[in-house]
């Protein structure tokens, strides 16, 4: 009876992870160091609009601009966590020294991001 219930209750656990991990849309690329430092952070915001996706280009450095350090950590946190966006790294990331990520909303939805870049 007790193999039973262990088995049952590591199911159930498995269940609820995957349940969890499903709703999230946070993404990290990439591996935080010790003496690594935040190199650029900002806010994605923007409204819903009726029957339209959002989609937004995030690109470190910006034009013209120059990074002397290098990548290890690019983080895409998703504050509306139900409402199916998603980020995906286009080009660099960690070990290059530019980074562009394409966040996209699912219809009907606006953004809510914060990206993270750290470096050293």
């Amino acid at each position: 009876m007790k193999a039973r219930t262990t088995i049952a209750l590591i199911a159930f656990g498995v269940l609820a992870a995957l349940v969890a991990t499903s709703i999230a849309t946070n993404s990290t690329w990439g591996q935080r160091g010790r003496y690594d430092r935040l190199l650029y952070r900002t806010q994605v915001v923007k409204k819903s609009e009726l029957w339209r996706v959002i989609s937004v280009d995030v690109e470190f450095p910006g034009k013209n601009g120059y990074n002397p350090y290098y990548i290890t950590q690019v983080v895409a946190i998703d504050h509306k966590r139900k409402d199916g966006g998603y980020a995906q790294l286009r080009k660099g990331g960690p070990n290059y020294r530019n980074v562009t990520l394409h966040i996209k909303s699912d219809r009907n939805h606006g953004l809510n991001y914060t990206v993270e870049v750290f470096g050293n």
